[in-house]
């Protein structure tokens, strides 16, 4: 059991101070003041410091993406410790570009890894690519029978995907929707939206034919169609913002006219290409950092945004839309998925109950 005192908790919602006591993985009791005299009873005091749920990246490149410059460039597999002294506690891991070289299957063998170090973790089947790769041969068999996977993946108006037609998108969303039922699980349509102006034109297109529900479409890296973004939000639907350039003000604008329909996500280890005017070639390259995550929510409140607005959405907008019942929020019965800040150090992170990150310090992978 782990109790912590004196916190000036933030649930994402300000609670004012707070003990916080933890039972095995999640959060047993939250009062003004909790006093216990049990054996193995570990206490961390946080008096003058800031606790709020950890963060949830819904877009994540954990075994490495990029390639468009030739094997040499891509990027690395995303490691555990990065995550967690980024204060993440709970990530979904996708495929990008190259569902080639790279495979669900390995995909699904790292998250099992997050999970066995002590992170939540999930993944999405498919990639740019259609047909969509997968692991059994089928997406919904993918989101029923493998516990990790919890929807697929497209992607559209980007130079680089297959350019699926409208009804090939409709073909996803109708087998995740299935499969959603089947398996309870979100069961979303993730999907890569490039630079193409068109953006979410066959999104808006299925919204107005079909009666699937919108909350299975996952739109991201939408930071680059925010006309589009507040069209969609007006149906209902939910966007997600990639942390880089000016993603801060662009989440703020939108947070204005919904605050729980924006998540943020970091792309972390996916690459960045940087292309020349007729994109016949890559003239640099960058990458995602789980790190950014942090960095833009401190941006955020240091532009004047509410704390609360600025952590729901790494937290309860992104635990909701992806269907995560126990995360998100830190209240009684939840998954004990808590971070401890210093001012803008982060001292503690607990992921469902373990002790990840202990004075800033993560503990160790198994080759390190």
């Amino acid at each position: 059991m782990l109790l912590i005192k004196n916190a000036k908790l933030y649930s994402p919602y300000d609670m004012g101070i707070k003990d916080i006591l933890i039972a095995g993985n999640s959060i047993e009791l939250i009062d003004e003041k909790i006093d216990l005299s049990i054996p193995n009873l570990e206490e961390i005091d946080a008096e003058g410091e800031i606790v709020h749920p950890g963060f949830i990246d819904g877009h994540v490149h954990a075994i490495g993406g990029g390639g468009e410059a030739g094997m040499l460039s891509r990027v690395p597999p995303l490691s555990e410790r990065k995550i967690a002294e980024a204060g993440v506690t709970t990530v979904v891991g996708l495929l990008g570009t190259d569902g080639y070289t790279r495979t669900v299957r390995d995909l699904v063998s790292k998250v099992r890894g997050y999970r066995e170090w002590g992170l939540s973790a999930y993944c999405l089947t498919g990639s740019y690519q259609i047909p969509t790769v997968t692991l059994t041969g089928d997406v919904a068999d993918d989101i029923i029978w493998i516990d990790e996977v919890i929807g697929v993946k497209t992607a559209i108006s980007d130079h680089r995907c297959s350019f699926p037609e409208t009804k090939e998108i409709l073909n996803l969303a109708s087998k995740a929707r299935l499969a959603s039922l089947m398996s309870n699980k979100c069961g979303i349509v993730h999907i890569h939206v490039g630079a193409d102006p068109r953006g979410i034109e066959q999104l808006f297109e299925i919204k107005e034919a079909t009666i699937i529900p919108i909350k299975h479409f996952y739109p991201t890296h939408m930071e680059g169609h925010m006309d589009q973004c507040r069209m969609w939000m007006n149906l209902g639907g939910h966007v997600d913002l990639t942390c880089h350039s000016d993603t801060d003000k662009k989440a703020m604008e939108l947070l204005e006219l919904n605050e729980d329909l924006v998540t943020l996500s970091t792309d972390s280890n996916g690459s960045f290409p940087k292309w020349n005017a007729d994109r016949s070639a890559v003239i640099g390259m960058g990458a995602g950092s789980i790190s950014e995550l942090d960095v833009y929510v401190k941006k955020m409140i240091d532009l004047g945004l509410d704390r609360t607005v600025a952590y729901k959405t790494v937290t309860e907008n992104p635990a909701r839309h992806m269907a995560f019942s126990k995360k998100g929020k830190l209240e009684k019965g939840m998954d004990a998925d808590i971070v401890i800040r210093d001012g803008d150090r982060i001292r503690f992170v607990i992921s469902s109950g373990r002790i990840l990150v202990r004075d800033g310090v993560s503990k160790p992978s198994m080759y390190e």
